[in-house]
């Protein structure tokens, strides 16, 4: 089955590994512990009891997350372990488990799935000639670490071998799209179409149209794609209420788009993308109360413990310091694994929890040599205006421009960003 939740749009987060190994529901490095090189301030500046070595108050109380036997995945993945085991030379057999092991490293936000995947996978993509099924599953794990140019190197080499590999020209057209490289989009899309019929390319048309002023055309095309999706899977389903609630978005029918996080969520309910999406909706409402129950149970997800930690900030609890406290180690932590992938991420951190616009803008910045999406686009105006350097934005405007980007929040922003009577393209990121 072609996967259409691929690439870069389905932002997940690197595992949970705290400075000091401390536990994820609450586990503070131990008092007279040296802050590494790099760590925020505020994480060494908090009073004591924040960095006092964290005791459980029963031995029920529940430290962290670890998939449970009753998820249907997890007996999936045993028995797709047990039958490698057995034919370790079977490639039908490991491009199986590793493309298990990178759904669920999606599913809920833990890379170190896709990391187990990478082990199972290897043998096949160092043959002098890897087939293009260990290569495409490779590549879905470079995308899955923003390892955009390396990821499309691999696609660019199935197609080479595989012209009519539709999920290959699926995850390219996705991953173009994540880097605002349209045109080439366009015609990745184009490939979709030409190999698998109307259904899934004309999705992945729709999903283009979002991001090119043509929102309105993209409802159109989606809400076909979701008429025609009885006989799909759930994940299909659920990928295409996601892109319908995200084009509601551009066009600002807050409705519409709930409704469709909703329809989505009740197909998959704990998929970290989807719930990390709405999410974000929900503190963009100013609704940030209905964030903690939604994502209570996924703190092992660094993007979505960053919305938990965003809403605590919102709502003035005093659990927010803690929140941000730990948030700070765990970028960290990911810097000490050589994990650098959510600048995005990090950048809304350093704005909205460290007020740190001048920080903000410069991982903005960074971040946008590699993503283009609209959020990419955001990050970058909302720290450039809130380090009074509107100018550091112009590119991103003429992006916005160029692309007739719509989306409310974005084209607000830009709107304040002053631009000379000349502007040099945005130009493609590469």
């Amino acid at each position: 089955m072609i996967k259409a939740i691929v690439g870069g749009r389905w932002t997940t987060a690197i595992g949970l590994l705290l400075w000091a190994g401390a536990a994820s529901a609450g586990g503070i490095p131990p008092e007279g512990a040296v802050r590494p090189p790099g760590l925020p301030p505020m994480a060494a500046s908090l009073p004591a009891p924040y960095r006092a070595p964290y005791l459980p108050a029963s031995d029920g109380e529940r430290l962290q997350e670890v998939p449970s036997a009753a998820d249907p995945k997890v007996p999936e993945m045993r028995s797709l372990r047990a039958k490698l085991d057995t034919e370790p030379r079977n490639l039908d057999a490991a491009v199986r488990l590793a493309n298990s092991y990178i759904d669920y490293s999606r599913q809920i936000g833990d890379a170190h799935y896709a990391g187990y995947a990478e082990a199972v996978i290897d043998p096949w993509t160092r043959l002098a000639a890897p087939p293009p099924s260990a290569l495409l599953a490779q590549a879905a794990i470079l995308d899955y670490r923003h390892q955009f140019d390396a990821a499309r190197e691999l696609l660019q080499a199935t197609l080479r071998r595989d012209a009519r590999n539709a999920q290959a020209w699926l995850s390219l057209a996705t991953l173009d799209m994540v880097q605002g490289r349209y045109e080439a989009a366009r015609k990745d899309c184009a490939q979709v179409l030409s190999t698998t019929g109307s259904d899934l390319g004309s999705a992945c048309l729709g999903n283009l149209f979002s991001y090119t002023g043509r929102a309105r055309q993209s409802l159109v095309l989606l809400r076909q794609g979701e008429a025609a999706g009885g006989g799909t899977s759930v994940g299909y389903q659920a990928w295409i209420e996601g892109l319908i609630a995200e084009a509601a978005e551009r066009l600002g029918d807050w409705p519409l788009a709930e409704a469709h996080y909703h329809s989505a969520l009740r197909l998959l309910p704990h998929d970290n993308f989807l719930l990390v999406a709405y999410a974000d909706f929900l503190l963009d409402r100013g609704r940030p109360a209905e964030v903690l129950p939604l994502l209570a149970d996924h703190f092992q997800s660094d993007t979505a413990f960053l919305r938990l930690a965003l809403a605590q900030a919102a709502l003035h609890s005093p659990d927010a310091s803690r929140y941000a406290w730990m948030m700070a180690a765990r970028f960290e932590a990911l810097k000490q694994r050589g994990s650098d992938y959510f600048g995005r991420e990090e950048a809304r951190f350093a704005l909205q929890l460290q007020h740190d616009p001048e920080t903000s803008l410069a991982l903005a910045q960074r971040n946008w040599q590699f993503q283009r999406a609209p959020w990419d686009a955001r990050v970058v105006l909302e720290a450039a205006l809130a380090a009074q350097q509107p100018g550091a934005a112009a590119a991103v405007v003429t992006f916005v421009e160029e692309t007739r980007l719509e989306d409310p929040a974005v084209q607000s922003l830009a709107r304040q960003v002053p631009m000379p009577p000349s502007s040099g393209a945005a130009g493609e990121s590469r």
